[in-house]
């Protein structure tokens, strides 16, 4: 009996580690990908001081598009709430666009770089996160 006890505690604690290694992977690749698309924006956004270009719009419907896909992965993870801005950040990116309001735009990026810079941090699989 003592065989099947500890049989079973180590497989209880390789299926733990196991989802935390996958919840990491999950939420650094798709945080990943919110930064890979805000770089791409940001350069093509560089020098437009007009929005309506369509590699532009192009880019800010791929990162809207990853993003709704991947935060209905994240949800499971963390907190609605506390990753429901980088949606409402995008939303207001893709009304600044359409308005051509270059100044309001860049911030709204900003921000989104903040989050999912920020979001890594507590997201990822670190000592303060343990403890």
């Amino acid at each position: 009996m003592k065989i099947f006890s500890r049989v079973m505690l180590a497989l209880i604690f390789v299926f733990l580690v196991a989802m935390c290694v996958l919840e990491d992977w999950l939420a650094t690749s798709a945080l990943q990908t919110l930064q890979d698309d805000c770089t791409r924006i940001e350069a093509l956004s560089l020098d437009l001081e007009n929005l309506s270009d369509m590699q532009l719009s192009l880019a800010v419907d791929t990162l809207e598009y990853n993003w709704t896909n991947n935060e209905s992965n994240l949800c499971y993870l963390v907190n609605h709430k506390s990753i429901q801005e980088v949606g409402m950040e995008i939303a207001k990116l893709k009304v600044y666009q359409a308005e051509n309001d270059v100044k309001e735009f860049r911030a709204s990026l900003e921000a989104v770089k903040f989050y999912s810079h920020s979001y890594r941090h507590f997201m990822g699989a670190n000592l303060h996160n343990v403890i």
